[in-house]
């Protein structure tokens, strides 16, 4: 009876242990969702501005840019992809954090109001020409 006692409480400790492990290996959803909007918006600063420098790899850019965003929250590459996995296959915790970062991205991003011109242009009326022209005539 002790023997099984103490294989059971080793088990128990096996199983414990390794769903620290597995926790610890993936980001939280709070983690996940920071991570993933520097990540947006090391794309987006990459195709606005490295895109029109023909001397720069956007490839090698977006490489670099994602080192900073990892050494920046303290993850690894790795821990990023086994994260990416893991909400990939969890569609109810995934779907979640990509709302939220599109909701965000529409908080961000400022509304597009056109600048009102200075001088407007005024549509020319093809009669102005023969107004003009008439006026000139009666007031000879």
């Amino acid at each position: 009876m002790r023997f099984f006692t103490v294989i059971f409480v080793l088990a128990a400790l096996v199983v414990s242990c390794s769903k620290k492990e597995k926790k610890q290996a993936i980001l939280s959803e709070n983690n996940m969702r920071e991570v993933m909007w520097d990540m947006i918006r090391a794309d987006q600063y990459v195709s606005d501005f490295i895109m029109k420098d023909s001397t720069r790899n956007k490839k090698n850019e977006s490489i670099k840019l994602y080192d900073e965003i990892f050494q920046i929250h303290k993850i690894t590459r790795e821990q990023f992809k086994k994260s990416l996995d893991y909400y990939g296959s969890r569609p109810d915790l995934f779907k979640p954090i990509i709302d939220s970062l599109a909701v965000r991205k529409n908080d961000f991003a400022p509304p597009f109001h056109p600048l009102p011109s200075l001088n407007p242009i005024k549509p020319i009326n093809k009669d102005s020409l023969a107004r003009s022209l008439h006026n000139r005539k009666v007031a000879e």
